[in-house]
């Protein structure tokens, strides 16, 4: 691996230098260079640090700061891969990486076990069940849960997703699927992995989040992993990102309502959107149904699951005029 320091080329007080890493026979993805931002900032003293992939270094000057970001770069590369998302744990800020390796994903541990799942919902599951077993979680079932952020494969900084693709399981032995999907480093298009590969659609003006679903949920049909199209869901997009799709869709005459909440039906080509806010988060959660009987009955089930209702019959269809 080559690196050096090269001058920001744009100027910027906070970033003066860029970090040149180029990979030469460190990982299988030979030649590839990264441009990682050093950021300077004084309390006294001029000091500088850099993220990579979420892991952070600092020093007092730049050749000490070459140094360590040297190693931890080295550090980061298991099976000669750099991650391709992070698993974080805000309260206790610690942070796991997991890496793409064929079909499957693998999140390692300091000193501890490796996880591996084609799936990275499981290994989410298995890492996040370890580490309450060994306190570093809290007491099973409580505390806090594991939150996944993208890298970049520019800069190595982090990314946070813009949406989720998700099945639940609905029956014993059923396949489950979770899935950040992120933008591309070009900012042209949006990205998942899924089915032992990468899947992408170009930016079209918010129609492309749908297609993405649709590319996905051929892909894990053809895989035997999804047994109807309309099982796979977009869940919690980031507001300003469900503005745009939101602009793709036509308003149903209908809403799904309990007695605390409402959801806005929408209406995308031959199937149903069901809408839900979640508050707490900030988010947007969109469930499918081939008609309004039939997304009713998927928004029912997954109420009930997460505790929002008893009964699945809570959940009443009002048709607008």
């Amino acid at each position: 691996m080559n690196i050096s320091l090269v001058p920001n080329s744009v100027a910027h007080a906070k970033i003066p230098y860029l970090i040149r890493a180029e990979i030469t026979s460190l990982t299988i993805d030979v030649e590839t260079v990264h441009h990682i931002p050093v950021y300077r900032h004084t309390n006294g003293k001029d000091m500088y640090n850099v993220e990579i992939c979420g892991f952070r270094v600092e020093a007092e000057d730049t050749d000490k700061m070459l140094y360590l970001a040297d190693r931890l770069l080295r550090g980061l590369v298991n099976m000669s891969r750099l991650p391709t998302y992070v698993f974080i744990a805000r309260r206790s800020r610690q942070m796991y990486p997991v890496y793409t390796v064929g079909d499957e994903v693998f999140a390692t541990t300091p000193g501890g076990p490796v996880f591996r799942h084609v799936e990275l919902a499981k290994v989410r599951d298995y890492l996040t069940d370890y580490l309450h077993a060994v306190g570093e979680l809290g007491r099973p079932g409580k505390s806090e849960k594991l939150h996944v952020r993208g890298v970049n494969q520019n800069s190595l900084a982090l990314i946070r997703p813009i949406f989720y693709l998700k099945k639940r399981p609905e029956f014993d032995g059923d396949n489950e699927f979770w899935a950040p999907v992120f933008v591309a480093d070009d900012e042209k298009s949006i990205y998942t992995y899924a089915a032992s590969g990468k899947r992408e659609v170009d930016f079209s003006g918010g129609y492309e989040a749908l297609l993405l679903r649709t590319q996905v949920a051929q892909a894990l049909i053809a895989d035997y992993r999804l047994r109807d199209n309309f099982d796979l869901r977009l869940d919690r997009l980031l507001p300003e990102y469900w503005e745009k799709v939101k602009r793709t869709l036509k308003l149903y005459p209908a809403r799904l309502t309990t007695a605390l909440m409402a959801l806005d039906v929408y209406q995308n080509g031959r199937g149903l959107i069901g809408v839900e806010y979640r508050e707490d988060e900030d988010r947007y959660s969109l469930y499918l149904g081939k008609d309004l009987e039939d997304l009713r009955d998927r928004v029912a089930r997954d109420f009930v699951r997460r505790g929002l209702m008893g009964l699945s019959t809570s959940l009443k269809v009002r048709e607008l005029m």
